[in-house]
């Protein structure tokens, strides 16, 4: 996660960056899908945490592991953020975004875009569902 936010500072071709981040994020998905699996498949911790009496499980939207891990545990699941991922809490309130003046996160654009920041903000838009199926997808 460090790299990734050194490399948000350096001046690189836009495609150029959007292959960057693309492979960094198959990365690190991988990784928390691989530490979400281990923790899953080891029987002693996850029977330790049932036997435990916990009430719910408070977890981040972001990676679905801790829904999971309280699916499992038959208890519900608390979430905490200030946003679901893949724009779900716009989705789910119907709430208008439209792209010609609201950046995206990753576009680092104010609200006051010239228009080749407003195209731009469009490509990262249209690759959002390519990243959220990558990421989620192995869950």
């Amino acid at each position: 996660f460090i790299s990734l936010g050194h490399n948000v500072f350096e001046k690189k071709p836009f495609l150029q960056y959007a292959v960057q981040i693309y492979k960094k994020i198959k990365k690190d998905s991988a990784l928390l899908f691989s530490a979400c699996s281990h923790l899953l498949h080891n029987q002693e911790l996850m029977a330790s945490l049932a036997e435990s009496g916990f009430d719910a499980v408070l977890t981040d939207p972001f990676l679905p592991c801790g829904p999971i891990v309280a699916l499992y545990l038959e208890l519900p699941a608390v979430f905490f953020s200030n946003a679901l991922p893949c724009g779900l809490d716009l989705q789910g309130t119907h709430c208008p975004s439209p792209p010609s003046y609201v950046p995206r996160v990753l576009s680092l654009n104010s609200d006051h875009m010239t228009f080749l920041q407003r195209v731009k903000n469009m490509l990262i838009l249209a690759s959002e569902g390519f990243l959220c199926n990558m990421v989620y997808s192995p869950y």
